[in-house]
């Protein structure tokens, strides 16, 4: 149900329409983030979703978003998944295909976790060229893997509420207490050296080919610094 504008406040009003202004004056961008496990991702691309108006689309989010919705690449996707397979690269690039042609997606997209390998960047190209359009640029989070292993394994969990903290970057006031509430800090389970490790090798084989392939349109972001100048160098690139 519609809310009426009369019960919308003025000063949200005029923020809405000074965000629509803005919007309209952004170029149609799309574009693709990759970084291994903790290198910002998360952190990044709600900010260049927010100052670039595009949609950013995570693939395990779409995935679930289409299963939800019941459309015809969901309904393939849930028969794959609740038969234990792994979804096809093609019922993937389809539901991307759908997701693009939404409204949010108008001045374009951020793809996180697509395409992974060479084979998905190609139909991915092949997607966008049915409509006349290409990938306009990849930022590429760069980070040591050896600060990634450390900055990973020493997280340290309050799960009931989420709350994160760090043995070496951010530790708790008590160690392996939780600040507020006291109760035991936990690790996760896949938050080992090995199992990091295992997958910072599959990131790296699969992802080479993959920025092999968009050479000219890569730009390269250091991703250990401070966040806002992690920040600032992304906006640098796409300017």
């Amino acid at each position: 149900m519609a809310i009426p504008l009369s019960a919308v406040a003025t000063a949200d009003l005029l923020a809405e329409i000074q965000r629509r202004v803005y919007c309209s004056e952004q170029p149609e961008r799309r574009m693709i983030i990759f970084g291994p496990p903790g290198a910002g991702k998360g952190t990044q691309g709600p900010i260049i979703e927010k100052e670039r108006c595009v949609c950013q689309l995570s693939t395990g989010d779409m995935l679930r978003a289409a299963v939800a919705a019941g459309t015809d690449m969901g309904k393939k996707a849930k028969a794959v998944m609740d038969s234990g397979g792994l979804v096809s690269d093609e019922i993937v690039a389809g539901i991307i295909r759908d997701a693009v042609k939404g409204p949010e997606c108008t001045r374009g997209f951020l793809l996180d976790g697509f395409p992974r390998t060479l084979v998905q960047a190609q139909m991915l190209d092949s997607m966008l060229a049915e409509e006349g359009k290409a990938i306009d640029k990849v930022i590429n989070l760069e980070i040591d893997d050896d600060l990634l292993v450390r900055r990973i394994t020493g997280r340290l969990i309050h799960k009931p509420s989420g709350r994160s903290y760090h043995i070496e970057f951010a530790p708790p006031k008590v160690p392996g207490k939780d600040d507020v509430t006291g109760e035991p800090l936990i690790r996760r389970s896949d938050d080992t050296a090995d199992k990091l490790r295992a997958r910072l090798d599959a990131f790296h084989s699969q992802t080479i080919p993959v920025l092999d392939h968009y050479a000219s349109k890569v730009v390269h972001v250091n991703a250990d610094q401070a966040m806002e100048k992690v920040t600032g160098d992304i906006r640098k690139a796409l300017s």
